[in-house]
């Protein structure tokens, strides 16, 4: 007879296809995962109103888990996993905690405990808190966690003719767009080719910005996509791509997804994240860390071979690692 799979309770946020990588890492863990977006619903007001913690919003919320649990009452899961905790609160935990007594809650931060809203009060809800940020990690004395690698980034296709010689894929916050043209430029005045796709999560949050943040003077309406490409459009990219430009968030600290996604992929990273010095899979050959201020290519970084990283340090970075930490009591 076959053993039962555990199973998994899942909120997350629907976000470039991360969703579905965490929640496959436990399928292939041998873990039954139920999956649900950590908000009501996907529109603008939903994510305005969560992120500005407006208080009318959370009976909505509350509904929203009432209904997840009268779907699956009759589950007992094991565990209950919350990405980031934007969207559910006390009240939900709560509901939770009474619906499912024996589940271990766990909560994990993949972005800065200072851009969740009441961030720092909702870590004492949980059974386990976890955080992508290191510096979150050090200030709160809780695990640190990257993002994983998907299983998609690890089908990389060697000894391809380039089609680009740096390739940049990513939401047109903050200074991107300024870093990203500019660096551009540079490479065209080279003779490289660049790809480059801005995303806007709306129309709305374009114009904000292109009244209130000076770099997007950089760029207009028709440079700015309001879909997200796939994971496999993004890969084939990459694929095609010698060099990665990875562009972090000012306020956000340790790295982004962007390297160690690449990591599988064996992509070398042009990026403004001083931050990947302190981690086991850097080293000067496959890294350009540039000056967000004054963003400067050096034309040699291109012409050097790819230093493909030791597999225990791949390890680390693995979807089967991620679960074996997050579910370590």
């Amino acid at each position: 007879m076959a053993q039962k799979r555990e199973e998994v309770l899942m909120f997350c946020p629907a976000f470039f296809g991360y969703e579905n990588r965490i929640a496959q890492a436990f399928r292939d863990a041998g873990f039954d995962v139920c999956l649900y977006d950590e908000r009501p619903n996907k529109s603008f007001i939903c994510k305005a109103a969560l992120r500005f913690n407006l208080k009318f919003y959370k009976s909505f919320v509350k509904k929203y888990v009432k209904k997840i649990i009268d779907q699956n009452k009759d589950k007992q899961f094991e565990y209950v996993l919350v990405v980031k905790g934007e969207a559910i609160g006390e009240k939900e935990i709560e509901m939770l905690r009474e619906a499912y007594p024996n589940a271990k809650m766990v909560l994990y931060f993949w972005d800065s405990v200072a851009n969740v809203p009441d961030g720092e009060k909702k870590m004492a809800l949980y059974d386990k808190v976890l955080t992508f940020d290191p510096n979150d990690a050090r200030k709160y004395k809780i695990p640190f966690l990257p993002i994983p690698y998907g299983k998609e980034y690890t089908k990389n296709e060697e000894n391809v003719d380039y089609k680009y010689d740096v390739a940049f894929i990513g939401t047109a916050h903050s200074v991107r767009p300024r870093v990203v043209k500019q660096i551009k430029k540079q490479c065209e005045q080279m003779g490289r080719k660049c790809f480059t796709y801005f995303y806007s999560p709306h129309i709305l949050v374009f114009m904000f910005n292109k009244l209130f943040n000076k770099d997007y003077r950089y760029i207009s309406l028709k440079e700015v996509n309001f879909t997200a490409l796939s994971t496999k459009e993004v890969c084939e990219i990459y694929n095609l791509s010698r060099c990665v430009l990875d562009i972090e968030h000012p306020k956000q600290h340790g790295t982004t997804t962007r390297p160690v996604e690449m990591l599988p992929m064996k992509k070398k990273i042009i990026t403004t994240n001083i931050h990947v010095k302190d981690f086991d899979f850097y080293n000067q050959n496959n890294f350009l860390i540039i000056d967000r201020d004054n963003p400067q290519i050096d034309e040699e970084f291109f012409e050097s071979e790819y230093l493909p990283v030791k597999e225990d340090v791949l390890y680390n970075y693995s979807p089967k690692k991620f679960v074996e930490t997050l579910l370590k009591f």
